[in-house]
């Protein structure tokens, strides 16, 4: 896949901005604050519909402005793909998509069209933080891989949203209707959690030895959750809710289900979060992200778009040179504060960013 064009405007410091990056590794210099990171936020919303910085869409559109638009096209295999967001300032309208040309009914039509994984010094987050990271890191990845993903996780969501807010009522009347919705709609994300979980530990292993470079350290990942072992989920996710239906009831919430899962991370059988080294952790991150990077690559034929958000000042040496390596087949947006942050990652284009402008570095 190559991103032939991204067109940003009123989004987050830009009025006005057109890109067209050409193959290869395109190197955004600037101070911190000057806007580089926005721009793979920009990538990021066109290709998941969503940030991967804020939930709050009106924080991306330019101060003082009422409507923030963006539009990336690609060029895959199978043709040119345009797909487009544009935001409101006014909570009550609601994100437009549009997907080559045509306003989309759902945010979910953008999958797959363009693909990409974000490399940032918050990944650390996937290791050092609670479950919930974990769990959308897995989503991310699921989404872009297979719409259906996306749409049974909506499902589930939305069934779990209307539970709880019967819970919180006191309304207990109608929770034997909606555990049998919720049963039904955990099995399709259960089963593809946890077949994604597989693959993704086998090649972050890999990756984690590779960048490491450590052989008596192995990395492990996985799938951790009250279903992890379920041969029938629906049933056994039923069974789950009415044996919790006491304690939910009490805390007014669900406390059962795959909205509580996890990836469990190990280095060499223990717990990597607490026993792990703060280089360890980031090479976690980093194997996990490559493995996400493989996946999608595997399931379209084609690499995704790789953003690199003042990762490579973060390595050693060594580290950043095997990562470098490993990513080099891809379009890549990389962005750094100083020239020497990006050595040997042999960049097709520098560009220098600076109070909302682009300029040729």
């Amino acid at each position: 896949m190559r991103m032939t064009g991204i067109r940003l405007h009123d989004f987050r410091g830009y009025k006005q901005v057109l890109l067209a990056p050409p193959e290869g590794v395109t190197v955004l210099v600037g101070e911190n604050g000057a806007g580089k990171t926005n721009l793979l936020e920009a990538v990021h919303l066109c290709c998941l519909g969503k940030s991967h910085r804020t939930s709050v869409d009106k924080e991306m559109i330019r101060r003082g402005e009422e409507t923030a638009a963006v539009q990336l096209t690609v060029e895959k295999r199978d043709g040119r793909h345009e797909v487009g967001v544009r935001l409101f300032e006014n909570a009550r309208k609601k994100k437009v998509v549009y997907v080559n040309g045509k306003t989309a009914s759902r945010v979910g039509e953008l999958m797959g069209h363009a693909t990409c994984v974000i490399f940032s010094p918050e990944d650390l987050s996937l290791v050092k933080e609670g479950p919930q990271a974990r769990r959308r890191f897995l989503d991310m990845l699921l989404s872009q891989q297979q719409r259906a993903y996306f749409y049974a996780l909506q499902t589930y969501m939305s069934a779990l949203k209307q539970r709880n807010a019967l819970l919180k009522q006191g309304d207990f009347r109608q929770l034997p209707a909606w555990d049998e919705q919720l049963a039904i709609a955990a099995a399709p994300v259960v089963r593809l959690r946890r077949a994604a979980s597989e693959a993704l530990h086998a090649k972050a292993r890999n990756h984690y030895f590779y960048i490491g470079g450590r052989e008596e350290e192995i990395f492990s990942l996985r799938y951790h959750g009250a279903l992890a072992e379920s041969e029938n989920i629906s049933e056994d996710m039923l069974r789950g809710l009415q044996a919790c239906r006491g304690e939910d009831q009490r805390r007014m919430t669900t406390c059962y289900g795959p909205h509580r899962d996890d990836l469990e991370l190990s280095l060499c059988g223990e717990t990597i979060k607490s026993f792990g080294s703060q280089g360890q952790m980031r090479t976690a991150a980093l194997s996990m992200k490559l493995a996400a990077f493989d996946l999608l690559e595997e399931s379209q034929g084609e690499p995704p778009l790789l953003l690199l958000d003042d990762v490579l000042s973060e390595l050693d040496p060594d580290r950043r040179r095997r990562l470098i390596s490993r990513i080099g087949r891809a379009q890549a947006l990389l962005t750094c504060t100083d020239q020497s942050d990006f050595i040997g990652a042999r960049p097709a284009c520098v560009l220098r960013v600076e109070n909302g402008e682009i300029t040729d570095e």
